[in-house]
């Protein structure tokens, strides 16, 4: 997993960079391949884009540079809007154009029906998630109101790559059908897999700290002078939260083995990936908005915890549950999600 720019990418680096390419980055990053994409998505240059687009794209691809404690855009205050090194991109590749890369060209039309956010018990929308993510991935304890320029700037940049998608089939409600929208699935049987992280940390250490260090934290987005790539801390206080979606570790498996190492992708297995996963999700980290998950009464009378996912440590437990953290952290999920299931079944009155 030896791992540049970000988390790293499955799709091939192209040869012209299709969207960073007068931006004047500092490292490897990952490309979307703009020409398998050519069908449905016009990879446009961000440099022509209108003055707010170019704006959102500097905040979410370069967040550290420009929102974070270093950076040149604060609260009017002097307050910076981030306090540590990760990037928006860190897990959105190149600014949410990438496949599978967490990308963001579908979130408009995702979010137009204010969908139910279960984790947290409302209906949120883009400006929602946004600011989500500023409380659960770049770990702010203060977050910008939906009004403010940055979160405006953000918006227009998203909406802005929305508007690159050129298959009507694709487009609107249809957002479901836009190709990689989803995190790639480590395995289809995943849920009756387990993590060993002893097993993880030998790989990481073989195979992922060249990139992001052995302390796991690294420096983030800062390797000035190092002739090495930008890559996010994966741990610590600049890494993400138990109540990102990362910190659920068959998600960061799926992404793993999907994206590293940096050019040269697919190439662990799913058993590497998911022992790599347990082992970064085993790492100290804050806690963001986790404590405050799943602890609700949902509208159809079932407690919120009974509908976690399986293998996301997250918020108030059910209280008869009979799993440990170990067997929620590492694995197989399958029985605590047939337990959780039988046991809504009993409270609806179905057995």
């Amino acid at each position: 997993m030896k791992k540049t720019a970000m988390l790293a990418c499955a799709l091939p680096l192209l040869a012209p960079l299709a969207l960073a390419d007068n931006l004047g980055f500092d490292g490897k990053i990952v490309e979307p391949d703009c020409d398998a994409m050519g069908a449905w998505f016009n990879c446009r240059k961000i440099g022509t884009a209108p003055a707010d687009v170019r704006r959102g794209y500097e905040y979410i691809h370069h967040t550290s540079k420009t929102l974070g404690p270093d950076g040149n855009k604060k609260y009017p205050d002097g307050t910076p809007y981030s306090t540590t090194t990760i990037a928006c991109s860190s897990c959105h590749f190149t600014g949410g154009h990438v496949p599978f890369g967490t990308p963001m060209y579908q979130s408009p039309a995702k979010y137009a029906g204010l969908p139910y956010f279960r984790p947290l018990n409302y209906r949120r929308d883009l400006e929602d998630s946004i600011l989500d993510c500023f409380r659960n991935c770049m770990n702010a304890d203060r977050t910008p109101t939906k009004t403010d320029p940055v979160m405006r700037d953000m918006v227009a940049y998203i909406r802005w790559l929305s508007d690159g998608v050129t298959d009507p089939n694709m487009q609107g409600p249809g957002w479901i059908n836009l190709p990689g929208n989803g995190l790639p699935v480590v395995d289809p049987d995943v849920a009756n897999m387990s993590g060993d992280p002893l097993a993880g940390r030998g790989l990481f250490n073989a195979e992922c700290a060249t990139c992001h260090s052995k302390d796991g934290p690294g420096r983030g987005e800062y390797r000035r002078g190092e002739n090495r790539p930008r890559v996010p801390a994966l741990w610590g206080k600049d890494g993400y939260s138990r109540g990102a979606a990362f910190y659920n570790s068959q998600n960061l498996a799926g992404y793993i083995k999907e994206h590293m190492p940096l050019g040269d992708p697919l190439t662990l297995s799913a058993q590497d990936a998911l022992d790599m996963a347990v082992y970064i999700n085993d790492q100290p980290r804050p806690a963001g908005m986790a404590d405050q998950m799943f602890c609700h009464t949902e509208t159809d009378g079932i407690p919120g915890p009974l509908r976690k996912p399986a293998s996301w440590l997250v918020g108030c437990t059910y209280p008869s549950e009979p799993f440990t953290d170990q067997d929620i952290l590492y694995g197989p999920g399958a029985p605590s999600a047939a337990w959780r299931n039988a046991e809504i079944n009993r409270l609806k009155g179905l057995n």
